[in-house]
C-alpha cells in the first residue's frame, strides 16, 4: 500500500493521480505538533489567523446544492470522528521520525475501518 502524493500542484495532476475521482471533497484538520525551536521552522508551521469567514445570503439554487453537498459530508465527518477517537491523530505529536505522521492516519483509518465492519 502507498499513500499519495502530500503536495500535488494542479488539478490535472489530481486526476492523473485518481482517475477514478469524480467529486471532491476536501476537509482538512490540524493536528497540533510540538512547537520547533528555530524560528524558520516556527513559520513554517504557523498555519495563520484563525478568523471566521464572514457569510453572505445564498439564494434557492446554491441552498438545494448545499443540502445535497451536506447529505455526502455528513457521511464524512462521522468518519473523521470515528479516526479521531484514536487520541495519537489528535493530541500533540512530538514524534519527529520521518513519515510516521501519515503511518499513524493510516493506522487509525485502518482500525476505524475494521471497526466499522465488524460492529
Amino acid at each position: 500500500m502507498v499513500l499519495p502524493k502530500r503536495k500535488i500542484s494542479t488539478l490535472e495532476e489530481l486526476f492523473e493521480i485518481f482517475p477514478e475521482a469524480k467529486d471532491i471533497f476536501i476537509d482538512g484538520t490540524e493536528r497540533p505538533i510540538q512547537r520547533p525551536k528555530d524560528n524558520e521552522k516556527q513559520k513554517e508551521n504557523y498555519s495563520g489567523k484563525k478568523k471566521k469567514p464572514r457569510g453572505k445570503e445564498l439564494n434557492d439554487e446554491e441552498k438545494a446544492q448545499n443540502k445535497v453537498i451536506s447529505g455526502l459530508r455528513v457521511l464524512v465527518e462521522h468518519a473523521i470522528g470515528g479516526i479521531k477517537r484514536f487520541k495519537i491523530t489528535t493530541d500533540k505529536f512530538r514524534n519527529k521520525k520521518d513519515k510516521f505522521n501519515d503511518e499513524v492516519i493510516l493506522i487509525s483509518c485502518e482500525l476505524w475501518n475494521y471497526h466499522l465492519k465488524c460492529c
